[in-house]
């Protein structure tokens, strides 16, 4: 939408910088791709809305359901799970993705990961070397991939000091936060299960 602005009697419309520039003198097509942009940005909002408040409203009403199953089995929901319906080709899938966090131990394990380099015979293990050296590669933010840190426990190295940095990461890992996920499923008219799509850009 433009941003009008008025000085006396005449009417101005602000560019990008900023700067004033007389309605009198602006393309008619500039004006019409200003109204469009502006009338799709307006339902694409009142799209949003929508759909945040239904995600909102389906993710009370799969939570209460799951929650009402462990209650009926005396315990509490945890987790991510599948629900079907009764003829089997509809599904909500539900996943929890957990955001980790790695503290100071972290530091103290990759020492001893360099420790463990130092120690392995020259030329030995190159491959090995370049895949643990990544995994503490920071972004932009400072911070360490955590994929790339869990995968380093998932290799079968038989050494000491390296199943000790192991035991550090492991104590290092903290959950930051935890954010539920679900998706739809239906199947099509071969029997397979495909997603409905609700993401904008993929239909």
């Amino acid at each position: 939408m433009a941003r009008i602005e008025k000085k006396g009697k005449q009417t101005y419309w602000l560019d990008g910088q900023g700067y004033p520039v007389p309605v009198s003198v602006i393309d008619p097509q500039l004006k019409a791709r200003d109204e469009l942009v502006s009338r799709l940005l307006g339902r694409a909002r009142r799209l949003n809305a929508v759909i945040a408040r239904e995600k909102q409203l389906m993710s009370e009403e799969i939570a209460a359901y799951l929650n009402a199953v462990a209650e009926a089995e005396g315990t509490i929901w945890s987790g991510g799970t599948t629900l079907w319906s009764f003829a089997m080709d509809e599904a909500v899938v539900v996943k929890i993705a957990k955001r980790l966090q790695f503290d100071e131990k972290l530091t103290l394990a990759r020492q001893k990961i360099n420790e463990c380099i130092k120690n392995w015979a020259p030329g030995s293990n190159d491959n090995l070397v370049a895949l643990v050296t990544r995994a503490f590669d920071v972004d932009s933010k400072g911070e360490v991939d955590s994929r790339q840190i869990l995968g380093l426990r998932q290799l079968k190295i038989q050494d000491d000091l390296w199943l000790e940095a192991m035991d550090l990461i492991a104590d290092s890992m903290q959950v930051q936060s935890t954010k539920t996920y679900f998706y739809f499923q239906e199947a099509d008219g071969e029997g397979k299960m495909r997603s409905i799509t609700l993401d904008f850009a993929a239909l």
